[in-house]
């Protein structure tokens, strides 16, 4: 049987050895054999009253000495049923994790849950400090504690729990008042209590819902009900459509986050910066082709460009780079060719238009700037959203090669996610709809180009992948409504602007809202008088 691991997380005097008292003091009278390792002296020491035969306390010095030999040596001579560890606040968790965390380990032990406690007083100026190695604690936690949240106001709380929530999506969070002790962790581990922090990413599960149906009407249209005559013709054509387009799509998707992927590891956003134009002419010219250099997409521009921002470069340019970049990303263009193998003009108009409203917007922001600092002072903004790349300087070849695959994973199900649901819907849409309804809505030019615009909002597909869903449409709808899912999807969609937010004002992003959404449609309806 293996022997679970609780890993307790936290800098100095955040409240890590109160937590192990706390649970000590509920071990006291159980029958279980706990093993205290601990790597970090504060404050507050554990108990000598929780101590006994079999509550054992062991201490370590140096984080290069906890690895799997010593765990061993531990479970072999106290045969404990649970060890926990107090980490180092100053120690890396990744490297402790690597330390425990593998094949030959996995046979001995189970990592059961790594708690992080922050004590919410002095996390500004940790996170200021210290950034990546707080963010790395954030990232790995299965529970976050927000310890002392009585002596931050409410704006200031709400502000870490956006933080926190930013970076790590599927964590438990539980808010402490001092003196009031570990008693929701207790009710966490029982699981007598509902957490408003232990929420699941809403899209994943509105995800899992999806298929979970698809898969029960494939079940539901295999089955012979003999004499019912039930027609599933219309699932049939729902079913057709719907693998069509992924089988199609993901080839796509997989070389774009493949791609991106690299960029990100071996073409670190310092480096954009850093090679960025500082002449403004040249700067606003770059910003314009930069994604043929730069090839990421929509998923992976929003960090890039408020990096842009923070370190100088012009409101406008880092605007119109942002807008320009999916749309001129090589694989985009390819993608593009590749659904509409026989129509070559609409990868040309796309770039075409994409780049013409990406140079209005970014005048119109020149014309007419920002009164004030757009940009939030956000420390999370300087390392990615995954936890792969934030120690990607102290690694070599093979561990970027290896980073390279893991990051692109985690990208795949990210935005694969978006495709699945978008192939789905535009194949619900495109069934079970009415015909007249759809012959009615594409009649007319005006409305089909706004409801392609809003699909493409909702939607947020991944711009590498996104022309299989639009060549989908093309039999109900005209080039031009097509078109402006094309080009809008890329620049303004929902998942964008949950990332917009994280950096930007909420002036800037109405402001680009609006202007995006008004450009786009202004430049489609224009191209299709000239019957685009």
């Amino acid at each position: 049987m293996r022997t679970k691991v609780e890993i307790i997380t936290g800098f100095l005097s955040s409240g890590k050895t109160s937590m192990i008292n706390s649970i000590l003091r509920g071990e006291k009278d159980e029958n279980k054999k706990v093993v205290i390792i601990q790597c970090e002296l504060g404050e507050e020491k554990i108990k000598d009253e929780y101590l006994h035969q079999n509550i054992i306390k062991e201490s370590i010095s140096n984080l290069s000495l906890l690895k799997f030999n010593y765990i061993k040596e531990i479970i072999e001579k106290y045969s404990p049923d649970k060890i926990i560890i107090e980490q180092n606040g100053m120690d890396s968790l990744e490297e402790l994790l690597n330390n425990l965390d593998n094949k030959i380990s996995r046979k001995y032990i189970m990592i059961e849950r790594i708690t992080n406690i922050i004590d919410c007083r002095n996390f500004n100026m940790l996170m200021g400090l210290l950034g990546n190695n707080l963010i790395n604690k954030i990232a790995y936690s299965d529970l976050i504690i927000l310890n002392n949240v009585d002596k931050v106001s409410p704006n200031e709380l709400e502000d870490i729990n956006k933080k926190v929530r930013s970076r790590n999506k599927t964590g438990a969070i539980i808010e402490i008042d001092e003196g009031e002790g570990f008693s929701d962790y207790f009710q966490f581990e029982n699981g007598n209590k509902k957490l408003e922090g232990k929420i699941y990413d809403k899209l994943t599960i509105l995800f899992l819902i999806t298929v979970a149906i698809y898969l029960s009407l494939n079940i539901f249209m295999a089955i012979d009900f003999g004499k019912l005559n039930i027609d599933f013709t219309k699932l049939y054509i729902l079913n057709t459509i719907f693998i069509s387009i992924l089988m199609e799509s993901f080839p796509f998707l997989i070389l774009g986050v493949f791609i991106s992927s690299i960029i990100q590891v071996f073409i670190t956003r310092d480096m954009v910066v850093k090679y960025f134009p500082q002449n403004k002419i040249i700067s606003f010219l770059f910003a314009i082709v930069g994604g043929i250099f730069f090839p990421v997409c929509d998923c992976a521009i929003v960090p890039v460009v408020s990096r842009l921002v923070k370190k100088g470069v012009p409101l406008y340019v880092a605007v119109t780079f942002m807008l320009s970049a999916p749309i001129v990303n090589p694989i985009v263009i390819i993608s593009t060719y590749y659904a509409f193998p026989n129509q070559p003009q609409i990868m040309i108009f796309r770039i075409i238009i994409g780049i013409i409203v990406a140079i209005i917007s970014g005048v119109l922001f020149l014309i007419f700037p920002e009164k004030e600092i757009s940009i939030k002072n956000n420390e999370l903004d300087e390392v990615c959203n995954c936890i792969y790349c934030n120690n990607i300087k102290d690694i070599g070849i093979k561990g970027k090669i290896s980073m390279i695959f893991k990051h692109a994973g985690e990208e795949f199900f990210d935005v694969g996610r978006f495709l699945i649901l978008g192939a789905l819907l535009t194949s619900f849409f495109q069934v079970m709809i009415s015909k007249d309804l759809l012959v009615k809505l594409s009649g007319d030019n005006v409305i089909s180009i706004l409801i392609m615009m809003l699909i493409a909002f909702l939607f947020s597909l991944c711009s590498s992948s996104d022309a299989f869903i639009a060549r989908s449409f093309l039999n109900q709808f005209s080039i031009g409504s097509i078109m402006s899912f094309m080009v809008l999807g890329p620049m303004i969609d929902m998942k964008n602007l949950i990332m917009l937010s994280d950096s930007f004002s909420k002036r800037f992003i109405i402001k680009l809202t609006f202007i995006v959404f008004n450009i786009t449609f202004s430049v489609i309806c224009f191209f299709t008088i000239l019957n685009l």
